[in-house]
């Protein structure tokens, strides 16, 4: 199924660079913190905005500019406060976590932290409704079908495999977890840096 493997590498190599929204599901796996929700979360997502791409939404979004300066405008805000806080947690003095496997952060706090660093990054939207959209413009409605399927797929394996083996490794991980928290504190502020280009070249066209 030739379709079906183009939607799931090209996928699987727009998912995998380490960006805001893979070190969020690392660190969830990490502290056992209502793992198969997020991971679910950020794969549904992707295939709901990889549907609207490769199904003909994706040319409305890339011309509507104010949605665009809006999402990228409050995503600065939320990398850049999500980034302050694991920054502010890599330089803290050792304690226990602020949410750990016994304390785990609400469920609706969760799903809505989720929802933020996955839907408030531009990025997402480019590579999976522009991206992934305009490389099934010239495919038939089967072959769309396939190649949705093969990109929905490797989302699936890629955010539940992530959030499942930070979870698996979560000893390892914990040993460096303020080398992480500086790491994902970094990933957070080069994502509002980004962000910040973005929104420099939307408003000065």
């Amino acid at each position: 199924m030739p379709f079906f493997l183009k939607g799931f590498f090209l996928s699987l190599s727009l998912i995998v660079a380490i960006g805001a929204q893979n070190a969020f599901v690392i660190k969830q796996g990490m502290v056992k913190n209502h793992i198969f929700i997020v991971s679910g979360i950020c794969f549904i997502c992707d295939v709901v905005l990889m549907g609207l791409g490769v199904f003909g939404v994706g040319a409305f979004l890339a011309k509507n500019k104010i949605l665009n300066l809006l999402i990228a405008s409050i995503g600065i805000l939320f990398v850049l406060y999500y980034g302050f806080l694991s920054l502010k947690s890599a330089f803290a003095p050792q304690s226990s976590p602020k949410f750990s496997p016994s304390n785990p952060l609400p469920l609706k706090k969760t799903i809505l932290l989720t929802l933020a660093v996955t839907l408030l990054n531009p990025h997402v939207y480019l590579d999976t409704v522009f991206v992934i959209g305009a490389s099934a413009l010239m495919f038939s409605l089967g072959q769309k079908l396939l190649f949705a399927l093969g990109a929905s797929t490797a989302s699936c394996l890629w955010f539940f495999g992530l959030g499942y083996g930070a979870f698996k490794l979560s000893q390892i991980l914990s040993k460096i977890t303020k080398l992480l928290d500086l790491l994902i504190a970094l990933v957070m502020f080069f994502v509002a840096f980004s962000l910040i280009r973005y929104v420099w070249l939307l408003v000065g066209h």
